[in-house]
């Protein structure tokens, strides 16, 4: 009986002492890149400590990169074999980085369950042939930013706008600062009735005379003195942050700063109506996702995969509303009490779809020389679309080998 007993005993032992001994965790190393500063960065960089906390083998390197530069990076380094693990982007990029098979397809990772607690808009704008190219963080569009103390009605079409603008305007402070980047003025161009597209993908901007129109609208806007109309985002940023600037146009990616600076005087309405058409404006709607580089490997995409599901749950959802700003695209966040982001999703409502075919990647810097050549006085309007169209067309023919 005594043998038995210790025979007992000592399998008991034995059993407990390897039930102690899980396999240790390999050493993970995971590089993103992202544009965030700010606000966006300051999140990131808890979230990272937070990680680290629960997985101490996963070393998370990450690198700032100016977002105008930010794509062509990823795509030099990734079509050459390297790049980072995961890229901090839009979806306009998706269709130009899934056929160069630069980003790898997520649909296998996330099952219906998880997915049953994100908007399904955000969902639908990251899936390109079919596939899940990336995953969304948070929804985002551009809307008229405005400082309460010194506006005290928000225009309602581009007529108030100016007569409000002119009335604001005193010493080196003024009533508008517009940054004239096609993606802040594209509303404009849309509530003018500019299409970008025919249903195959072919450029039509200089189709009909709505380019014409908003190309006018903002000329009309760089010729008053009351308004700063350039393609100069630090400006408008820097001049609204010092209370320069009573309104400026931007998206929720830099509220988290402007409330840092300003506290409760930063309010978020829909942009004015154009008067000339009496349509609202109508920016781009997009998402801020997360890619997974196509090139690394298995055991790699999915300690990125169990990264971005880290950054996209809801506590660190709420740290990106709470403290950047961002628009959740988790659903169990709740943003209905914040007026800023009330601010952002009424614009929203007006809003275009951002195309993320990869023609997209076409229309940028020509409508930008548009824009650029007309506020120059070095182009008529009509002339300036006339050329963006020719220039846009020959890079799609381009693209498709024609």
């Amino acid at each position: 009986m005594k043998k038995v007993l210790v025979a007992v005993l000592m399998i008991a032992l034995v059993s407990s002492v390897f039930a102690g001994c899980k396999p240790k965790a390999q050493p993970v190393t995971l590089t993103i890149w992202h544009s965030w500063s700010g606000a966006e960065l300051d999140v990131l960089n808890d979230a990272i400590a937070k990680y680290n906390q629960k997985h101490p083998e996963v070393t998370i390197n990450q690198l700032q990169v100016p977002f105008d530069q930010l794509q062509n990076k990823y795509q030099t380094e990734a079509a050459a074999g390297g790049g980072p693990d995961i890229l901090v982007g839009p979806a306009d990029w998706i269709g130009a980085f899934t056929n160069a098979n630069l980003i790898a397809p997520l649909d296998s990772y996330f099952d219906s369950t998880f997915l049953a607690d994100y908007v399904q808009g955000a969902l639908d704008q990251v899936k390109f042939k079919g596939h899940m190219m990336a995953f969304p963080e948070s929804t985002e569009c551009v809307a008229l930013i405005y400082n309460k103390s010194l506006v005290p009605n928000v225009p309602k079409d581009t007529n108030e706008l100016i007569t409000l603008v002119d009335s604001l305007s005193k010493g080196d402070t003024y009533g508008f600062v517009y940054n004239s980047g096609f993606y802040f003025t594209a509303g404009y161009f849309f509530a003018a009735g500019m299409k970008l597209f025919d249903d195959n993908y072919n450029a039509v901007v200089n189709q009909g005379d709505g380019g014409v129109i908003a190309l006018n609208f903002l000329k009309k806007l760089a010729s008053d003195p009351h308004f700063i109309v350039a393609n100069d985002y630090g400006k408008a940023d820097s001049m609204f942050k010092e209370g320069k600037a009573a309104m400026i146009i931007n998206g929720p990616w830099a509220v988290g700063d402007y409330t840092k600076a300003l506290g409760d005087k930063v309010g978020v309405a829909p942009m004015p109506v154009l008067a000339d058409t009496g349509k609202p404006f109508a920016p781009f709607v997009n998402t801020k996702d997360f890619f997974v580089n196509a090139n690394i490997s298995e055991t790699q995409k999915k300690a990125a995969i169990d990264f971005i599901k880290f950054m996209v749950s809801p506590e660190i959802e709420q740290e990106f509303f709470q403290k950047a700003k961002h628009i959740p695209s988790n659903v169990k966040v709740d943003t209905s009490s914040d007026p800023i982001i009330s601010g952002f999703l009424t614009q929203m409502k007006t809003g275009v779809s951002m195309p993320i075919a990869p023609e997209m990647g076409a229309v940028w810097d020509p409508m930008q020389t548009a824009i650029d050549s007309v506020l120059a006085g070095k182009a008529s309007p009509q002339d300036a679309i006339n050329t963006a169209q020719k220039t846009i067309q020959d890079k799609i023919n381009a693209m498709r080998g024609q």
